[in-house]
């Protein structure tokens, strides 16, 4: 677990766990660790959104039949605000930045190489696993910065992370965990 931060974004190099300090150089953006607005940033909303694959059979004069084909994906945006220039290391705007531009998966992590821990709402947490059997990682899939008016040296996000790999079955309380 990151320094006090309440919740990360994280890139997985060679291993899939979470960096466990921060000096702003590693490939992690922490939020929540103090002020509304601070050198890390603050989480606003976060929107997880599970959506089905539907097949439409159309039937001509009558009402089309439906079938279910599974899960057609699942996505987590991140809303927030971060504190933009941030005086050491890379600040998160241009983490973000270099993550877009970058490979959302190498050798390592080929099902996706973003991690993500939110403490006040672990249902959406992962940690990418390259398991032969439980392949998983979120990909970034589309970042938004938004600059509010005269407000100066701060920055709105809005963060798409896309799930990909193994959903797996559900533990003993029947919850799907990843």
């Amino acid at each position: 677990m990151g320094s006090n931060s309440q919740s990360v974004i994280w890139r997985a190099t060679s291993s899939g766990t979470e960096p466990t300090t921060y000096n702003g150089n590693e490939d992690i953006i922490e939020f929540n660790s103090g002020a509304v607005v601070n050198n890390e940033g603050y989480i606003l909303q976060t929107k997880f959104s599970i959506s089905s694959s539907v097949a439409v059979n159309e039937l001509p004069g009558g009402v089309d039949k439906l079938q279910d084909t599974g899960v057609q994906g699942i996505t987590v945006t991140v809303t927030g605000s971060i504190n933009d220039p941030q005086t050491a290391g890379l600040d998160p705007a241009h983490k973000f930045k270099q993550w877009m531009l970058e490979d959302k998966t190498n050798t390592s992590f080929p099902k996706g190489r973003f991690g993500l821990r939110l403490n006040d709402f672990n249902g959406l947490n992962l940690t990418p696993s390259n398991a032969s059997n439980n392949e998983r990682g979120y990909i970034l899939s589309n970042v938004e910065f938004i600059r509010d008016g005269d407000t100066k040296g701060k920055l709105q996000f809005v963060a798409t992370l896309r799930f990909n790999g193994s959903i797996g079955s559900p533990n003993g309380s029947g919850q799907y965990i990843w």
